[in-house]
């Protein structure tokens, strides 16, 4: 299915938009932190210049890759602006990477230099001797560090001593803006280059960008390593308007840095979902709002706070090509999940077989997209050619995930293909479950995994949730699915149910499904069917 209008065409990077907002509104604000330090366009673009001759002063050329290790800061946003206008590319791994992790992203992406906060360089130190390309390290704080094998920098120092390049071309839309790793929750990470005309679509797509202006505040919590944190700035710039960083991602803290910051853009914080009268919504500026996914106990207080809610479908190697094609454009299938909207402009999806033989409306097969758009999806993985060739088999991205369309174009995704769940002949999300589990106010995490009946191929499976309780809760597994019962299908209330004190992650903070389909039944698991729970034909 293709979108009847053309998109309009990506301006070239984001920081052409910058420069231009530096020449035409220099004083107006693009960034500021939760510590109260701001900048504005045109000192961002000054100091992103003197970042980009810091870096070329240390032999860091065009075309080369460096590999970052930071908070998400004011510094950090920086760097990113200065190693691409050099013509260089920052690839930001996660700060919790370590041992193979750490190992495995500076050897595929063959940095010779790495920036990183001092407390990282002792991660640096322990696997010295495996990292074949590594000559050189910038330490981004003045944190003391040991003696190292490589030749050292303070960017502190270097920084001082530095004045703006001013011999810089901006980089094309072609040209690769970031390089950013996926969570690798089944093996190897993968890098994923990203064309600077994917990261501008994606901004263009993350809201409805022609209803938003330069009045908007849009909050940037981070991580460095995550997509929304070269989506959101590059949003500022196309607006003129101002975006919130905070250094890392803090639950307790976004409902502090929304009132204090006018936050008007971003995701809605769980206590003013649960909440919506509470003191700090009603006060709080928020109108529009990022729901990766609508659910029906959202509903409520958005209606009473006046928010206008957009939902999309996305991953790192997309550019939001899925889109509400209005505001608070709800739209439900007959078993209660949610639409993620329609295809946006300038791309093409279709769901498909095994074969990639195309599948009718209403049925469930992987997601596959293309553009006509030059350069807004990935251009594959970096030093992966099988996994790449893989991915874009017969010229779509294949996503790994599985979804159908309605008769009337609506796109709904499903689930990761290898965490679909077969019950008696219903095809269960594990997405939608987690979503409904997660609406209790009890349950801080939760991932539902099938858990077969025997070992036969194509034997039945049941569901299976693993939770991790909130503070002082002592919700048990017969709670908690007597209050799912009559919010969910019948068929997807799960028969079995878990409690854990937390969950394995990914470093991306994804639950790692594989380490828990290990763990078998024990007398720790409430089991529905034992414990004689009927759920009626009407609940």
């Amino acid at each position: 299915m293709q979108a009847e209008k053309p998109l309009r065409t990506p301006p070239e990077t984001s920081l052409s938009e910058l420069a231009r907002r530096a020449e035409r509104d220099p004083r107006r604000v693009h960034v500021e932190d939760v510590d109260g330090r701001s900048l504005s366009y045109a000192e961002t673009a000054t100091e992103a210049r003197r970042w980009a001759a810091v870096y070329r002063s240390i032999g860091v050329e065009p075309g080369e890759i460096v590999v970052t290790m930071q908070n998400n800061t004011i510094d950090s946003l920086l760097g990113w602006y200065g190693l691409s206008w050099l013509g260089a590319t920052e690839a930001p791994v996660n700060v919790d990477y370590r041992a193979d992790l750490l190992v495995h992203a500076l050897n595929l992406t063959r940095a010779r230099t790495m920036a990183c906060l001092g407390q990282f360089v002792p991660r640096l130190l322990q696997v010295a001797d495996r990292l074949e390309h590594l000559r050189q390290v910038v330490v981004l704080d003045d944190e003391e560090v040991p003696e190292l094998p490589w030749r050292f920098w303070v960017a502190s120092e270097l920084l001082a001593g530095a004045e703006p390049a001013d011999d810089l071309e901006l980089p094309a839309p072609w040209q690769i803006g970031a390089i950013l790793f996926t969570s690798g929750t089944t093996g190897p990470s993968k890098a994923v280059r990203l064309p600077w005309a994917q990261i501008v679509a994606m901004a263009q797509g993350a809201f409805l960008i022609e209803d938003l202006n330069a009045d908007e505040v849009i909050y940037n919590p981070g991580p460095t390593y995550h997509v929304g944190s070269k989506c959101f700035p590059t949003l500022a710039s196309l607006l003129g308007a101002r975006h919130v960083m905070r250094p890392w991602i803090s639950e307790s803290r976004i409902a502090e840095d929304y009132l204090r910051h006018g936050v008007t853009t971003g995701t809605a914080p769980r206590e003013w979902v649960l909440e919506p009268d509470a003191p700090e919504a009603v006060a709080s500026a928020l109108r529009n709002v990022l729901v990766p996914t609508m659910h029906p106990t959202f509903i409520p207080p958005r209606e009473r706070r006046g928010w206008r809610t957009y939902s999309t479908f996305n991953m790192t190697e997309l550019s939001c090509p899925v889109g509400y094609p209005t505001w608070s454009a709800d739209r439900f299938d007959d078993r209660g999940r949610a639409s993620q909207g329609t295809v946006r402009p300038g791309y093409e999806v279709r769901i498909v077989d095994e074969h990639d033989q195309p599948l009718p409306p209403g049925e469930v097969g992987e997601i596959v997209f293309r553009s006509d758009i030059p350069w807004v999806l990935n251009a594959g993985y970096l030093n992966m050619p099988e996994p790449t060739a893989a991915a874009w088999q017969g010229g779509w991205f294949h996503t790994g995930d599985a979804g159908y369309l309605d008769g009337e174009g609506w796109f709904y995704f499903i689930d990761r293909l290898k965490d679909c769940i077969r019950r008696r002949g219903e095809n269960i999300s594990s997405f939608d479950v987690e979503m409904s589990v997660m609406a209790h106010p009890e349950v801080a995490l939760a991932a539902a995994i099938a858990v077969k009946e025997n070992d036969r191929p194509g034997a039945n499976e049941e569901v299976k949730v693993c939770c991790v309780r909130t503070e002082d809760s002592s919700l048990d597994g017969e709670g908690l699915v007597r209050w799912l019962i009559g919010k969910m299908p019948r068929f997807m209330v799960p028969r079995y149910v878990e409690f854990f004190d937390e969950l394995p992650l990914t470093p991306t903070q994804k639950v790692r499904k594989v380490e828990l389909r290990k763990v078998p039944l024990t007398e720790r698991t409430f089991d529905r069917d034992a414990a004689g729970i009927e759920i009626p034909r009407d609940g």
